[in-house]
């Protein structure tokens, strides 16, 4: 999590739980290789051919979890994506309904699932870390009265 420097703009960014997508990066990238390795020895094309979708799998992963960043400023939640093609979708709070999920693992690695509702669109972010810290900003940010909020 890291903190605006600017006195005035009240940001926190949140992203995914650098461990739980090393592990799933390191997987499939085992797995690639071993097959990889085993088509070598056994001098089968189809085994190499196969050795690329867990490959392209752990590039898929890096890319689309580690370009993802969540940010909380103000009564709006960010969710900026990507590294070549930058997304940011904006999201109000006090419009939309935010489903935490978080299992046993969850709790003692401190990750979690975050569901948004809006306007019949749901968006489903993984694997965010410092999970306990977003649900503490989001209960915050959803207590404050509407006549408070910035605009």
């Amino acid at each position: 999590m890291t903190t605006s420097m600017h006195p005035a703009i009240h940001e926190r960014l949140f992203r995914p739980h650098p461990y739980i997508v090393g592990v799933k990066i390191v997987v499939c990238l085992a797995l690639g290789v071993g097959m990889m390795l085993a088509g070598i020895v056994h001098a089968t094309g189809a085994a190499l051919l196969f050795a690329l979708a867990p490959l392209f799998l752990a590039a898929r992963i890096a890319y689309c979890e580690l370009a993802m960043t969540l940010v909380v400023r103000g009564d709006t939640l960010l969710l900026r994506q990507g590294w070549f093609f930058w997304r940011e979708e904006q999201i109000p709070l006090h419009r939309v309904d935010v489903l935490i999920t978080q299992s046993l693992l969850g709790r003692l690695f401190d990750y979690g699932r975050l569901t948004i509702t809006r306007d019949d669109d749901i968006l489903i972010v993984r694997n965010v870390g410092e999970f306990r810290q977003l649900k503490e900003e989001i209960a915050r940010l959803q207590r404050i009265p509407a006549f408070w909020r910035v605009p």
